[in-house]
């Protein structure tokens, strides 16, 4: 497969040039900044900063460890979540349905099982065209609770379904179609265009419509005959309802019902008979089951354009554009050269100079990105240790008694797209996850052996009194780990943070209050949201 698409693509390709190198490419170490944020999903360490101040160069084989972390994984499931649309608490199912008492548990994990099988085939550095060919799916205790599967071990793992469904990737799973339901009337029609969505970046309900207002859309019958007859209708039916006819063994009569959404139902594939009477085919390929739709996806030439696109834009935080055509070109032609791995693809975007921007306001350019809530989450964790959540729930990546829509990001639903501007609940957000990570940080850091903290090795009864030289060094080492800077003992930094210690240290006369505050006020830096 990746041989025929590799020949049916670069065929009369003339290799692209990336853009020009009159952009300005950014500082080497906030380039190692947004490398490891983007990769990794926590900040650089003083020693890899180091490494990339005594020799820029040292930031290719850093390339090749971040994308080598065991962090890496849960990037790619950060970078494509917006796209697929299933981290979310919106599910008909519940979890008590199954016995299962970890309601949170038991959503992240549904919302879950597509992105894993898509950053398991990052990790593994398997052809993209296993996301809709594969014979497995992933799952961990919750779900192999729920769902047939031949599950076991513990943790997240490959596993299979056992019910007879086709072989066919993300399509095949539970999660995809539990998130993407249909009703008798839309006949699967929302799922056909989550898939060209998804797989082919063609969303039929951003095309425009000029419609018959004379059709009696309360009129079930004259409703399917515009469908098959009027022009604006037809031009994007005629190829989304053969699409739609694949799927009708995810068909629930009662999605709300736990026993019939569990099981795929390969006696229900042939409902479109009776309902759309259109037979299943792809683009005017026909097939029959969804592995073979999965099959047609993947010599798909728009399929591997998709991918490219998708992380061009999901890395740079920007849409695409005309102008970006070449640069996605040459992207596309180092995805296929890399056989169609992941690595191979996120390698080529992060070494393009519009990724890589400095200071500039050239068109296209990012000098500047902000974090979505997932980000600002990990980094802080990565500094502290700490994680924000209330009975089980994310606060930071979910919606029912969380905080990520305030803060900037997607739920999938109502907002589609996380923000690439701050706005007022973000920087409340941001305010409330810096004092609670902080006074969590401070606490366990200062009451366990001193020397031994993740984030402060200092003394807990030192003062700028009694010890200032280790304050001063406490406060640069805070700097270099927070900010990845290196600020001077009598730099205006370490005065300023000093002064803002002993005015919190006067209040109670307590060193934890004190540190936990400036720790606090370090983490609510706007250098946390951009970078």
């Amino acid at each position: 497969m990746v041989t025929l698409l590799t020949i049916l693509l670069a065929c009369g390709t003339e290799p692209a040039e990336l853009p020009d190198d009159s952009i300005p490419e950014m500082a080497p170490t906030a380039l190692l900044t947004r490398l490891s944020l983007d990769l990794r999903g926590r900040r650089p360490s003083p020693d890899e900063l180091a490494r990339v101040e005594a020799d820029p160069a040292a930031l290719d084989p850093l390339l090749d460890e971040m994308m080598a972390d065991p962090a890496f994984g849960g990037q790619v499931r950060a970078l494509f979540s917006e796209i697929y649309r299933t981290q979310t608490e919106s599910y008909y199912v519940s979890a008590n349905s199954y016995g299962i008492t970890d309601s949170a548990a038991f959503l992240a994990a549904v919302g879950d099982e597509p992105l894993r099988i898509l950053s398991t085939v990052a990790e593994e550095d398997l052809p993209w065209t296993t996301l809709v060919t594969g014979d497995w799916t992933m799952a961990n205790e919750v779900l192999a609770q729920a769902w047939p599967l031949d599950y076991s071990g513990t943790g997240w793992q490959k596993a299979k379904y056992n019910d007879g469904r086709p072989a066919a990737g993300i399509l095949s799973t539970n999660a995809m179609w539990w998130r993407y339901v249909s009703t008798d009337f839309n006949a699967n029609r929302a799922r056909a265009n989550a898939v060209s969505r998804i797989f082919l970046c063609n969303d039929y309900l951003s095309r425009p419509i000029d419609f018959d207002r004379n059709v009696n859309l309360l009129d079930q019958e004259a409703v399917e005959e515009a469908l098959q007859t009027n022009p604006a209708c037809v031009n994007c039916h005629q190829s989304l309802d053969p699409l739609a006819s694949y799927f009708w063994g995810f068909y629930y009569y009662n999605y709300t019902d736990a026993d019939e959404a569990r099981v795929y139902h390969p006696e229900r594939e042939l409902l479109y008979r009776s309902t759309t009477g259109i037979s299943p085919s792809y683009f005017g390929e026909p097939g029959y089951t969804l592995g073979d739709l999965g099959r047609q996806l993947a010599s798909d030439n728009r399929y591997v354009e998709c991918a490219v696109e998708q992380v061009y834009e999901g890395l740079l935080r920007r849409d695409s554009a005309l102008a970006d055509q070449e640069t996605l070109t040459a992207h596309r032609e180092a995805f296929l050269a890399g056989e169609l791995t992941l690595r191979s693809l996120i390698r080529s975007v992060v070494n393009d100079p519009y990724y890589r921007s400095g200071d500039t306001e050239a068109e296209g350019a990012i000098p500047k990105k902000m974090v979505t809530p997932t980000l600002l989450a990990s980094q802080i964790e990565a500094l502290t240790g700490y994680r924000m959540s209330i009975a089980g729930f994310d606060l930071m990546t979910t919606d029912t008694y969380g905080l990520r829509t305030l803060a900037g990001g997607a739920d999938g639903f109502n907002v589609t797209k996380s923000a690439t501007a701050p706005n007022t609940t973000l920087v409340l957000v941001q305010e409330r996850l810096a004092e609670a990570a902080a006074w969590y940080a401070v606490t366990r850091d200062l009451e366990g052996a001193v020397g031994e903290g993740q984030l402060l090795t200092i003394d807990p009864a030192a003062t700028p009194e009694t010890d200032r030289a280790a304050m001063v060094t406490q406060i640069q080492t805070l700097h270099r780990l927070i900010y990845g800077t290196a600020i001077a003992a009598d730099g205006e930094e370490v005065t300023a943070n000093l002064e803002l210690w002993a005015d919190l240290y006067a209040v109670e006369r307590d060193t934890v209050d004190a540190w936990a505050g400036l720790v606090a006020v370090l983490l609510r830096d706007p250098d946390l949201l951009f970078y």
